[in-house]
């Protein structure tokens, strides 16, 4: 048979526990609603050409493109006045070689933006190297240190793909890059 004390005891004990887990709840609770998390968004710079006329020199070789920076465009029904990018991440950079077939005369590639804006220094983004003659399209390797997020208020920015040749080449290469971008708003 139980005792009367032993029963209380151990209400006492649940209510004593039951109280420390709901004051847990309500903390994680409030912690979730003051932290709310932020909208996130995949946006990609697909099929970007890369034109390198000939005739080209052993070494860096770089080609721009001007990206126009539209936030009303890549967010969609996300878009809001006044709202800014609070966070950009390249996650993927791809680049393939249209002509010739494949990277026998590059050795190394680096992804890096630019703008008109002189307060906003140049950043490598991405890099590969070294690049395996036989290949076709290859993966670069995006930067840990890179913060590409300033360059997302701009009105444009200037994509630039560095080539780097392996010796004098006698002829234009055409090259095209697709680049992912994880925005947090």
């Amino acid at each position: 048979m139980i005792s009367i004390d032993y029963l209380s005891l151990l209400l006492t004990l649940q209510n004593y526990y039951m109280k420390k887990i709901l004051i847990i709840a309500i903390g994680m609770l409030l912690m979730y609603a003051c932290g709310t998390p932020e909208n996130t968004k995949s946006f990609k710079l697909k099929d970007i050409e890369f034109n390198y006329e000939g005739p080209l020199f052993q070494g860096s070789n770089p080609s721009q493109y001007v990206a126009k920076i539209d936030l009303k465009e890549m967010l969609g029904e996300d878009y809001k006045d006044g709202l800014k990018i609070e966070s950009a991440v390249l996650k993927n950079a791809t680049v393939a070689c249209i002509d010739p077939k494949n990277f026998e005369d590059i050795n190394a590639l680096v992804f890096s933006m630019a703008s008109d804006n002189p307060e906003l220094s140049m950043q490598e983004l991405a890099v590969i190297n070294p690049i395996l003659p036989k290949f076709k399209s290859v993966q670069l390797k995006p930067s840990k240190e890179a913060d590409p997020t300033d360059f997302f208020a701009e009105k444009q920015v200037y994509v630039i793909l560095d080539a780097s040749f392996i010796k004098d080449v006698n002829a234009s290469v055409k090259l095209k890059g697709s680049f992912e971008f994880e925005l947090k708003y």
